[in-house]
């Protein structure tokens, strides 16, 4: 098969065509912003046959959008450098065998939780003292610090989204931030150093991101694998309630 990776111009009909929703928002800005890595099958104006997004921050694991299983199995052996694919449930019955044979693989499935925030984030995270939301004048701050805490791009987290951080003594050591943005839809992904978990400051900073998500017109999404039970608990505490699921398909090699 041959298959070569989308255009910018390709990658802005594709976003078009998806629905706007919790689930598509990350691959959808991504395409829009010319940072993901697309491939699609039957692409037109109309509408596609199976599309393949990863966003930069999660290399190797893409999202594919598609009715078709055998299609999705005949294409991901033509696609680099991936190890899991994220697709619906039903999908993720449907091409789970048809994917390990092709591949030569065993798959582990892996559930990946959709919540979203539609009342206002608790008055109370939002008066944590040590957390507020970062502005450009922070972005040295950011830059120094950890890279689980920095992002692949801080820059557009100052200037084109928004983030909020935990400040302690100049540095930084907890974080959320807004990875996505749509037309209706922002997630939110967090992450403290592990010296500074248990104290509440990535609840406190989500609760920060969501209320500038909120107050620009989008609803919160947020979204983790559901073994991720910190990550659940933290989504709890800040109002989140589940919206939907899919499911990682991972190579086991």
């Amino acid at each position: 098969m041959n298959l070569d990776k989308l255009t910018v111009a390709e990658c802005q009909l594709l976003a078009d065509l998806l629905p706007d929703s919790p689930q598509t928002v990350i691959s959808r800005a991504h395409l829009r912003w010319g940072t993901a890595r697309a491939y699609a099958v039957g692409l037109t104006g109309e509408g596609f046959e199976t599309a393949v997004i990863e966003d930069p921050g999660c290399p190797g694991e893409p999202m594919i959008f598609s009715d078709n299983a055998a299609q999705i199995a005949a294409l991901m052996p033509h696609i680099p450098n991936w190890f899991c694919v994220n697709v619906m449930p039903a999908m993720a019955e449907k091409l789970a065998p048809l994917l390990s044979q092709k591949m030569a693989s065993k798959l582990r499935q892996l559930e990946d939780v959709y919540h979203i925030l539609q009342q206002s984030p608790p008055a109370e995270l939002l008066a944590q003292p040590q957390v507020r939301l970062l502005t450009p004048d922070d972005l040295s701050l950011l830059q120094a610090a950890p890279p689980e805490l920095r992002g692949y791009d801080p820059e557009k987290l100052v200037y084109k989204t928004a983030a909020a951080g935990a400040i302690i003594d100049n540095q930084l050591v907890a974080i959320a931030q807004n990875y996505a943005l749509t037309e209706g839809y922002g997630d939110i992904g967090v992450f403290t150093l592990p010296e500074w978990r248990g104290r509440g400051f990535a609840a406190a900073a989500a609760a920060q991101v969501a209320g500038w998500l909120q107050g620009n017109g989008r609803i919160p999404v947020w979204s983790c694998g559901a073994h991720n039970q910190a990550s659940l608990r933290v989504a709890e505490k800040a109002g989140f309630v589940e919206n939907g699921r899919r499911v990682y398909l991972i190579l086991e090699k």
